[in-house]
């Protein structure tokens, strides 16, 4: 079942701006449906069936089953850059708490780490179909903001000014973080498995010790 923080997800991008009460109930049946069978699986009369209303609702609102999704996946993309990036950005200069490489990529895992367990059910809905959909992941480049790349680009920059990371380009260090970080996540999405303290602990122990200068 949707968790209350994952529909606060909805309710902060202002998804259900709105909706009634009846479409909010077929929003998270659909959440419930696509998280346990997936998209390709599910059908709108078992998502009817789990919300308790004619399937026919479905349609006079989201259209389609893909219009359905698009409702549930947008808000992710809203929502999915680190808050970290933010906090350091306008924290210039470094500040104790970004003082060493390793505190900077504890923050950021961490800050991921609490995302995923908020959100996972929306995420694995969101994950599996960037894996599989290329048309979800044309519509995901397409809303990164401009702000997020300016945003990694300048905290990378600077980290690598102050001599606390290693002088590669952005690209490929950007590259290694995200293949260790998405494994992580879709590891627990996907493939139960933990995101127990110890692992988290390892994992940002590792990206510290290939980034370090």
């Amino acid at each position: 079942m949707l968790k209350g923080t994952e529909l606060k997800l909805f309710a902060d991008t202002h998804a259900l701006d709105g909706m009634t009460d009846k479409q909010v109930k077929i929003l998270l049946a659909a959440i419930d449906v696509f998280a346990a069978k997936g998209y390709a699986n599910a059908s709108t009369k078992e998502i009817a069936t789990e919300a308790g209303v004619a399937e026919g609702n479905i349609f006079s609102k989201f259209k389609s089953k893909r219009g359905l999704l698009n409702t549930i996946i947008q808000p992710v993309t809203k929502a999915i850059f680190p808050a970290v990036l933010t906090d350091f950005k306008e924290h210039q200069p470094l500040n104790p708490k970004f003082m060493t490489l390793h505190s900077f990529i504890e923050a950021l895992v961490t800050d991921r780490v609490q995302f995923v367990r908020d959100n996972a059910a929306v995420l694995k809905i969101f994950v599996s179909e960037v894996l599989y959909s290329n048309e979800v992941r044309v519509e995901l480049v397409k809303q990164f903001p401009e702000s997020y790349w300016h945003n990694i680009n300048q905290t990378l920059t600077q980290l690598k000014e102050n001599h606390l990371m290693i002088n590669w380009p952005n690209t490929e260090i950007l590259k290694l973080m995200w293949a260790v970080v998405g494994g992580m996540v879709v590891g627990y999405l996907l493939f139960d498995q933990t995101l127990a303290s110890q692992e988290i602990t390892h994992i940002i122990s590792a990206l510290t010790k290939a980034l370090a200068r």
